[in-house]
């Protein structure tokens, strides 16, 4: 791949510079361009035989990436317009930076970055909201220094309504918002946070006495203390925002008058897109041919979000992922007999502690309360998890 150059000045912050509501940043530059090296030690172009967007033989990306490791700018190849920027051609590249999470350091003089291939081909998931796509990344994800690597992430765009737009990029916040134990496996204790969490045991919403365990949620054991648990959602690679080329400023559009109705659905096939990247964790469940203990597992990660603060808003099945496991295996040695699972589409999450935009803390502990209480009743309709006999008494 041949070294990428860009313009010498890169504005890097967050805040909105036109009363569109984009995601564009003040006027803070970077004063050097910026190259991507060749990935190997004999150069090949974008326009050589080797296919840049191919998938296949490279591994995919489950390890924690660490903040200070995330690219914060990305070279997007878009081969089929899927970000709606219309860059030049399938060589030339659409460039976005990083907006969540934000990073304290600054990013004024050697910004970390990266290359991201788009194509409609890799589509692995087409919904509603949404479309997901196995993209391969080229980046430094370590140190500096360290060589860079082509591994396969998944990469989210939204689909072209307004409120599509809104709820990935309300995702992206919940991920920066979540702690580490969503995305690592984690002591199971919810009080086991660190030094510098509230100390307050969000306990699970009570499961209705038509259901099975009911009352085990409000009275649980004591776990093993050696026992850990696994990780709650995919692993999360960043939110990045596409720039204008020739000002640098972001594209990202909204409508913020539509933001408070759900069912706001204004259609915007023009609205550059935003991506998210994110660890690829499977395949989504089938709750019918299920097993119990499998279903379990499945409500026990919507729980253990409740524990840690945080509320789904859209538990529903379609929502959960499964993939082989044990996860503390080498993946040549995993099997669905032992699966590991995932909850994504956290566009609609709440947290106990973080309230919205004008919303006061106590209005965010509710929200979170009703959330929690949605969250488990719809999680336990949708695994079938309801007791035919109406009782849990025998």
């Amino acid at each position: 791949m041949p070294a990428i150059t860009i313009a010498p000045t890169f504005p890097i912050d967050d805040s909105p510079s036109s009363p569109s509501g984009s995601d564009s940043g003040k006027h803070h530059v970077i004063s050097a361009p910026m190259q991507l090296p060749k990935p190997t030690s004999t150069p090949r172009s974008l326009s050589s035989t080797h296919d840049h967007f191919s998938v296949v033989d490279l591994p995919k990306l489950d390890t924690f990436v660490s903040l200070d490791h995330l690219p914060d700018v990305l070279a997007v190849y878009d081969k089929g317009d899927i970000t709606n920027v219309r860059p030049g051609g399938r060589n030339t590249p659409v460039y976005y930076r990083r907006a969540y999470p934000k990073s304290e350091r600054s990013l004024t003089k050697d910004p970390r970055r990266a290359a991201l291939f788009l194509d409609k081909a890799n589509c692995i998931e087409s919904g509603r909201r949404s479309s997901v796509y196995h993209a391969p990344l080229f980046a430094t994800l370590g140190p500096k220094g360290d060589s860079r690597k082509s591994v396969v992430v998944a990469a989210k765009v939204a689909n072209d309504t307004c409120r599509s737009h809104h709820l990935l990029r309300e995702e992206a916040k919940g991920y920066a918002s979540f702690p580490d134990q969503f995305f690592n496996a984690s002591d199971p204790h919810p009080w086991a946070m660190g030094p510098d969490t509230p100390l307050v045991n969000h306990r699970p919403a009570m499961r209705p006495r038509c259901f099975p365990g009911w009352g085990v949620a409000m009275n649980p054991k004591s776990p093993a203390p050696l026992v850990t648990v696994p990780p709650i959602t995919p692993k999360f690679y960043g939110f990045y925002v596409p720039l204008n080329p020739e000002t640098m400023h972001s594209l990202a559009r909204r409508h913020r008058e539509c933001e408070d109705f759900q069912n706001s659905d204004c259609d915007v096939p023009n609205w550059p897109k935003s991506i998210l990247l994110m660890e690829d964790c499977g395949e989504h469940i089938d709750p019918v041919t299920m097993p119990s203990e499998h279903r379990e597992k499945c409500l026990q990660l919507v729980e253990r979000m409740h524990c840690l603060g945080f509320s789904h808003g859209h538990a529903r099945a379609s929502n959960m992922l499964v993939q082989p496991g044990p996860l503390s295996l080498p993946r040549e040695l995993r099997s669905m007999d032992t699966p590991s699972f995932r909850l994504i589409s956290l566009g609609r999450w709440r947290g106990a502690y973080h309230p919205q935009v004008l919303e006061s803390p106590q209005g965010a502990r509710r929200a979170f309360c009703k959330g929690r209480q949605n969250d488990v009743l719809i999680a336990m309709q949708e695994l079938g998890m309801v007791n035919a006999s109406g009782s849990d008494d025998g």
